[in-house]
């Protein structure tokens, strides 16, 4: 077993000393060997044709060589194309990229919807979860009235759809306190069906995220199972209203609860959108893409869309860094937030609009790297992490492995440079039930910087 080890190492080691990146790749001349040129460090490239790397060019003689070029970065085509999501103005407007481009999209983060249910639409299949009716009505969680539906696509709507949710790999949790009868009578809707759905979510879903784009009056009860979720470390997302005057809704008026406004596209105040000191941070609300609860695609206006929006984001920092508390989310959004109107906190954009570029940024400025999960990629069926290292640290030897049980058989160190010093390491999907991704910081010592990452197939 030693043996096999031992040379299963030699076969990394190596593999790793072959794909480093030189800065130059030069070629010789015809009747000029590689010995020739002595006063050079050379490193074999392609040596048939004549083709070497190095790393300095300050003493090369020119005329030894046929050419000298940059060993440019290779755009990586198969991964995600997000071009297509600038489309949407509100990725645009929150540069939602960037979060994006880190391999961040909300994976294994639970997200309690609390509205009119969720129907399996196309777009949301994949994210949706089981969930509970709160309502009274017909005891599941299709959407009879379309609101749900089109607040879970803000937030998980998949990849390669006409909307694409701000997480779209969290899983969404449908909790149903309102519904419609076949006669268009409401049914349930009121505060005790929002808080039993409000503890549901923090006691039997176990979410780190709970979504409300709903309001009421002031309720202790309310505010007692506000209270609650925040003891037990749930971020709560609501929305302000609609009704574009000083009018104070719950729970987004609550301290301990995230409330969201409305802004245009160009960053102009909604003008239906509620002003007063709930208002926490601002979203995009105007005419932004949603879906309905027929798989259709349409768009949609108001403080409803601007709270999952954000919920997403939240999501998103949850699995960036799932220690962070209610408190912490809240203070980085808030110092990160792009200040619009009246210098400083204001009743009509809060903190100013959320922006997920600066948000990454904040939660990277005191890391050496940072690692993506382990994500199966839709475009080629392919395996791939994301990795970024800090611009004074070195990019550590990173191997991604796939095994059968727990045979190795899959090894790449195949790196792809994106943007930003970030690197992306892919493996082809194999009938293999074990993906893991190893980080050295010494791999001649075996000195792993990390636990290994892990994906499993069923």
């Amino acid at each position: 077993m030693k043996k096999v080890i031992f040379v299963l190492l030699t076969v990394l080691i190596a593999m790793l000393q072959t794909t480093v990146c030189a800065d130059y790749i030069v070629k010789t001349k015809y009747d000029i060997e590689a010995s020739d040129c002595a006063e050079t460090d050379l490193t074999p490239l392609i040596p048939k044709l004549g083709l070497y790397t190095v790393d300095d060019i300050s003493g090369i003689d020119p005329d030894k060589f046929e050419f000298i070029e940059n060993d440019r970065p290779v755009d990586l085509f198969d991964t995600y194309d997000f071009n297509y999501a600038e489309n949407q103005s509100a990725h645009s407007l929150t540069k939602m990229r960037r979060m994006w481009d880190l391999g961040v999209y909300g994976s294994g983060v639970r997200v309690g919807v609390i509205d009119s249910g969720c129907s399996p639409v196309e777009a949301l299949k994949t994210n949706l979860r089981e969930g509970k009716d709160f309502s009274g009505g017909d005891g599941s969680t299709t959407d009879n009235i379309g609101h749900g539906t089109s607040v879970c696509g803000m937030i998980a709507a998949e990849y390669g759809f006409d909307v694409l949710g701000t997480a779209h790999k969290s899983e969404i949790i449908p909790l149903k306190f309102i519904d419609q009868d076949k006669n268009g009578s409401v049914v349930g809707g009121t505060t005790s069906r929002l808080v039993e759905a409000i503890i549901s979510a923090v006691d039997d879903y176990n979410c780190g995220v709970i979504n409300m784009s709903c309001g009421t009056l002031d309720s202790k009860t309310l505010e007692l199972a506000i209270d609650y979720a925040e003891s037990k470390g749930v971020v709560m997302v609501a929305a302000v209203g609609n009704s574009g005057n000083e009018k104070k809704n719950y729970p987004a008026s609550y301290e301990n609860v995230l409330g969201v406004g409305s802004v245009g596209r160009n960053k102009e105040h909604s003008s239906f959108s509620n002003t007063n000191d709930s208002v926490f941070v601002s979203a995009p609300g105007e005419s932004v893409e949603i879906i309905y609860n027929t798989g259709q695609y349409g768009s949609g206006t108001g403080t409803s869309y601007s709270a999952p929006y954000v919920s997403g984001i939240v999501a998103d920092m949850l699995e960036m860094d799932p220690k962070l508390s209610p408190e912490e989310i809240m203070s980085i959004i808030s110092e990160t937030a792009e200040d619009l109107g009246t210098e400083g906190y204001d009743d009509l954009f809060g903190y100013g609009l959320i922006r997920a570029d600066r948000i990454v940024d904040r939660m990277l400025s005191e890391k050496e790297f940072y690692t993506s999960g382990i994500d199966l990629c839709p475009e080629d069926d392919s395996y791939e992490v994301r990795f970024w290292v800090g611009k004074n640290y070195e990019l550590p030897s990173c191997v991604l492995c796939g095994y059968d049980s727990e045979e190795l058989k899959q090894i790449s160190t195949d790196k792809y440079v994106l943007a930003d010093n970030i690197y992306i390491f892919r493996l082809k999907r194999a009938p293999f039930r074990k993906y893991k991704f190893f980080i050295w910081n010494n791999f001649e010592n075996m000195l792993p910087l990390t636990y290994p990452l892990l994906a499993e197939e069923a």
